[in-house]
């Protein structure tokens, strides 16, 4: 697009001058100006390129100035359909009347040729309809226009909102996850420390590890395997204090995986879920275990358990909806969340995500 130097009245009349319109106006006078010069009422059949290079010239002396006219009263005219119609008809007729001015001097120009052309342009109602035309078709390139700048940003407003909800969508599930063992566990400090000391310490040094590592993460859209793994295992060795020889845990994870991206606190709820509906209503608890492997450009982690299997709440928790609403927001439909049966008891958590770097979001 052509853009003038400078700014006001001048760069706003001439804003709507592009390339594109240019050029089809300079197509439109060729072929116009080839047919003036062959019709014989105006220059018969062409005799020499100079003749139709004059026929080009006057075609040009009488649109352009409409072209320019109607260019110039569209950045000001108003914008109800009727007004603006009247305003741009109004200007095709002061361009007719502006290039039939321009084309008498045309005229003195071109020779014997430009008696018969003369002729021609001294009929302006032909002119002003063709100009009438254009402006018809002008009138529906720039409908045309606002709507697909309407469309487009409609489509920027929606993908706008879209983020917004993604981002309030986080911010709630942010908010839900609260390690639900959190007062147990102060609780059950509270009674070791009278019937063992050493025990309560241990597990008060657990547990605000735990802590000091999972406030910070969850802040965080996205947070390194290997970091979730670590809450994981503080979260496991204070349950082991509490649940001693019943609890015992599992980690395979190879060290390559653990710079993968995943959602805070993602390993750490399903390995919750697994302790507290899986192992802790059992007399001899059981096993957990954790394991990451790479799969057809995706990564896939399990937490198995050796707990008492599926029962009737099993997968409707708040824990288990945060994970899926956590990847979904994430990863869209590339990151999921799937209940299976563990062999030979118990129940395994398998996710799926892509094995790249999590999407960016905003703060």
């Amino acid at each position: 697009m052509y853009t003038p130097h400078g700014s006001g009245l001048l760069a706003r009349a001439l804003r709507g001058v592009t390339y594109h319109r240019v050029g089809m106006m300079i197509a439109f006078c060729a072929i116009y100006g080839a047919g003036l010069a062959g019709d014989p009422k105006t220059g018969g059949a062409p005799r020499s390129v100079t003749m139709y290079l004059s026929g080009v010239v006057f075609a040009a002396t009488h649109f352009l100035p409409i072209f320019f006219a109607v260019i110039v009263a569209a950045e000001f005219a108003p914008r109800p359909l009727l007004q603006r119609v009247l305003v741009l008809g109004a200007a095709v007729a002061l361009g007719v009347g502006l290039g039939s001015w321009a084309s008498q001097g045309v005229r003195l120009l071109l020779g014997e040729w430009s008696i018969a052309a003369g002729r021609h342009g001294a009929l302006l109602l032909p002119l002003a309809i063709i100009g009438w035309v254009g402006l018809a078709i002008y009138l529906l390139q720039e409908r045309d226009e606002a709507a697909a700048q309407l469309l487009h940003d409609e489509a920027e407003r929606k993908l706008d909102l879209e983020r917004q909800a993604s981002e309030a969508r986080l911010q709630v599930l942010e908010s839900q996850i609260e390690p639900h063992f959190l007062f147990n566990s102060l609780a059950h400090v509270r009674r070791l420390y009278r019937t063992n000391p050493d025990a309560g310490r241990a597990m008060m040094g657990d547990l605000s590890r735990y802590m000091i590592a999972a406030l910070p993460a969850m802040q965080e859209k996205a947070i390194a395997l290997g970091r979730d793994l670590e809450l994981a295992i503080a979260y496991l060795n204070v349950q082991q204090v509490r649940m001693g020889a019943r609890l015992e845990f599992e980690i395979d994870v190879p060290s390559e995986l653990r710079q993968a991206r995943i959602p805070p606190m993602t390993i750490t709820t399903l390995v919750e879920n697994a302790v507290k509906h899986g192992l802790s209503p059992l007399p001899l608890g059981g096993t957990v275990r954790i394991d990451a492997r790479p799969e057809s450009g995706m990564l896939r982690i399990r937490i198995s358990d050796t707990g008492r299997g599926f029962h009737e709440s099993q997968g409707s928790g708040v824990g288990l909806a945060n994970v899926r609403g956590r990847l979904a927001t994430l990863y869209g439909t590339s990151g999921q969340l799937a209940l299976s049966r563990n062999v030979p008891q118990g129940v395994t958590a398998t996710i799926v995500i892509p094995a790249g770097p999590a999407p960016a979001t905003s703060a």
